[in-house]
């Protein structure tokens, strides 16, 4: 049995409640639950609820730079631990400071670092916060990544190999399955993080007889002229999502190049799906998608690569189908949470951290 005290934005016994009543697809985030299956007993830290304490840490955390409560709340169940993990690396600073510096109990144990954009920062930042970012970070015994494009990052900033793992991100392929209802939505675009380049697949709309159907918040599309065949569905509820991706013939997933590959979460859950996928060729993500096998790539920014592959795509049944199967293959063997989370649990055994 390893024991893990899992520090997360997210109260883990509320993340429960929100699957239990259909509001996330896994009983913890980012289905780190898979954890269990292979043994590990995680427990969570709780944020604080009296308002008076609440203004005491955004003070403190505000002035730090990065997330202290949870590490602070999670001593207790780190000293029953046999190894920390902290889902995002927000929430891995404080923990790392703590052990570089020795102070009990995160001095003795083990810390991985689940990390998402740490390459991106590092990589847009300027050499005096790039050493900051480094030194924050030297505690982790381990910090993944979702892409190999991103070690060279890490590395060059100082972060070594022997500290690094680079991991298939992985998605609940038991939650997003194909549906078995009718295909009836042409084109279907979702996402809501900075990476979105929604001004180049408005362009590569626009003045086609092509229906967008986009799924996002206002501000994710303010300053853009939306042409009058995107449908603006705003955000919608986990169930109507996952039924928007089955209903999909095309899911794009238009992103700016960014470190780390942005966009996967979606283009990963309509890939489960079934739904044929057309995503932007960044380097990251090409770790996720291979053109004319699980998907269809295009070049960054390129408008009328955009408009062609989409034309394409409504027009070809055949290849929608083909690519729709494949995609769906590609989740359950390849990128499925299961095997991203066994994977970064087999590292830490064999590096000893566990």
């Amino acid at each position: 049995m390893t024991r893990a005290l899992i520090l997360s934005e997210h109260d883990l016994e509320a993340w429960g409640r929100r699957f239990r009543s259909g509001e996330v697809p896994a009983p913890l985030p980012y289905g780190v639950d898979a954890l269990e299956d292979l043994g590990w007993e995680l427990r969570g830290a709780r944020r604080a609820i009296d308002p008076r304490w609440r203004k005491v840490r955004d003070v403190v955390e505000h002035r730090a730079g990065f997330t202290i409560e949870r590490a602070l709340r999670g001593i207790g169940e780190a000293r029953r631990s046999d190894v920390v993990l902290a889902l995002l690396e927000q929430q891995g600073a404080a923990a790392s400071v703590m052990r570089r510096a020795k102070v009990p109990p995160y001095g003795s144990t083990p810390l991985v670092i689940w990390s998402v954009w740490l390459a991106e920062e590092l990589r847009a930042a300027d050499a005096g916060t790039r050493r900051r970012l480094a030194e924050r970070y030297a505690g982790a015994d381990l910090i993944t990544h979702m892409s190999v494009h991103e070690t060279e990052i890490l590395e060059a900033a100082g972060i070594g190999r022997d500290r690094t793992l680079a991991v298939r991100f992985g998605v609940n392929d038991d939650f997003y399955t194909p549906g078995t209802g009718e295909r009836d939505i042409d084109l279907l675009a979702v996402g809501q993080d900075r990476g979105r380049d929604y001004e180049t697949l408005f362009e590569a709309v626009r003045g086609t007889d092509l229906v967008l159907h986009l799924v996002c918040r206002p501000e994710n599309v303010a300053g853009l002229d939306v042409p009058d065949n995107v449908r603006m569905l705003g955000v919608v509820p986990l169930e109507h999502y996952r039924t928007l991706l089955q209903r999909a013939r095309v899911v794009a997933v238009p992103t700016r190049d960014l470190a780390y590959p942005t966009g996967q979460s979606v283009a990963l859950e309509a890939a489960a799906s079934g739904a044929c996928v057309a995503v932007t060729g960044t380097r990251a993500m090409r770790d996720y998608f291979e053109d004319g096998a699980t998907g269809r790539l295009v070049d960054v920014a390129d408008v009328e690569g955009w408009r062609t592959l989409l034309v394409e795509l409504r027009e070809d049944e055949g290849q929608r189908e083909r690519l729709g199967a494949a995609a769906r293959l590609s989740a359950e063997t390849r990128f499925s949470a299961r095997m991203m989370w066994a994977d970064i649990a087999e590292a830490c055994r064999a590096r000893g951290l566990t």
